[in-house]
């Protein structure tokens, strides 16, 4: 059973959700036992230990659905963090009284993962430019499917990789998740974006974006498509933030040639953080302007307020979160967080390995 609760002191939505308890964790194993030793579930031929694919691709014309020889398979999470709309979920417990100070709300929405690779020692650094843009492509592929759910406001693309970033099983995967209440970090960057909007007439990260090419100092790579820089209020070490060049709500473009260069800065990324940290734990998390949905519109009073804003507003954006120190209890307990590393170091140290920007440093164009 899945179900949502609202923390009355902040407003930040908390999903329960009791099935997942059962996840395997194949972390504390690898200790007694190799990787992809046959017992992986997302190891080829052992497709019957996942739910139904929904997407597959590779496997030549005319083979049986649910089977090997597939380079990428996506199909529901076996243990989700939402329940499936129409699913039949367990009834809801009666809330606390008064009621308005314990909100709660159905855990419906969709949870799917995607295997991007029949290598289990595969990773989205390892992939080619032409492998990657695949992935990023099905990726969008899955998003226009969820967003067309009734009932899903907010939809996040991520991928978990390593035990300090929250991964279970090694194999390389991503996942997404569709819910029906847009989180607090949405809302709140969506009100951020009107402010600026509201004040100054323009996008603020597309402010951003120029003010950072302009200064250099900060940036890991740069082209007609896409910006990455190490931000000036990195929370992670070793963060990155992807930007596009083009204003949407969404990262993931239709375009080809946009899809083949964030594949070409993505991986480059991850490899300069791999060849400066070695195999280290880390989340990729694309964040796309949340939507409305039926008569409750947008599933929160302040996005209701901004209406359209709340999506033509928006400029989608990717986060690289390296997972190098651990969350201690002045940051848990504050929202403050302590960055030890200065954020013009690591994306001058990136640069020696993506290349740095595609233009004459200081003038934020392109030569």
């Amino acid at each position: 059973m899945s179900m949502l609760r609202q923390d009355p002191l902040t407003g930040r939505w908390v999903i329960i959700a009791t099935g997942r308890q059962g996840r395997p964790n194949e972390f504390p194993l690898l200790q007694r036992r190799g990787a992809g030793d046959g017992l992986c579930p997302f190891c080829p031929g052992h497709e019957a230990e996942t739910t139904a694919e929904v997407v597959a691709l590779g496997r030549p014309a005319g083979s049986p659905a649910n089977g090997p020889g597939w380079r990428l398979r996506a199909f529901p999470n076996l243990y989700p963090a939402v329940t499936a709309a129409g699913a039949a979920p367990a009834p809801l417990p009666a809330a606390p009284v008064p009621a308005d100070l314990f909100p709660a709300a159905a855990g419906e929405g969709r949870h799917e993962v995607v295997v991007y690779s029949p290598d289990h020692r595969a990773s989205l650094a390892a992939l080619s430019v032409e492998e990657l843009a695949e992935v990023l492509g099905v990726l969008r592929d899955r998003v226009d499917s969820f967003r067309a759910e009734p009932g899903v406001r907010f939809v996040a693309p991520f991928c978990n990789h390593g035990p300090e970033a929250g991964a279970t099983l090694t194999h390389p995967h991503l996942q997404i998740i569709g819910t029906p209440r847009p989180p607090l970090l949405t809302v709140e960057k969506a009100q951020r974006f009107n402010a600026w909007h509201r004040e100054r007439g323009s996008c603020l990260l597309c402010d951003l974006v120029a003010a950072e090419r302009r200064d250099g100092a900060r940036l890991v790579a740069a082209d007609a498509h896409w910006t990455a820089i190490a931000p000036w209020a990195s929370r992670f070490p070793w963060e990155v933030l992807l930007v596009p060049t083009v204003h949407g709500p969404c990262p993931l473009e239709p375009d080809p040639a946009v899809r083949t260069s964030l594949a070409s800065m993505l991986g480059s990324a991850l490899r300069g953080l791999q060849a400066v940290h070695g195999d280290l734990s880390l989340n990729v998390v694309f964040h796309l302007a949340p939507q409305p949905s039926g008569a409750d519109g947008f599933g929160d009073p302040a996005l209701d307020a901004l209406g359209e804003r709340a999506v033509s507003q928006w400029h989608g954006h990717i986060e690289i979160l390296p997972r190098l120190s651990r969350l201690a209890g002045f940051e848990a307990g504050t929202g403050y967080a302590i960055n030890a590393a200065m954020p013009e170091d690591a994306a001058a140290r990136l640069r020696d390995f993506t290349g740095g920007p595609d233009f004459p440093a200081g003038t934020g164009e392109q030569a």
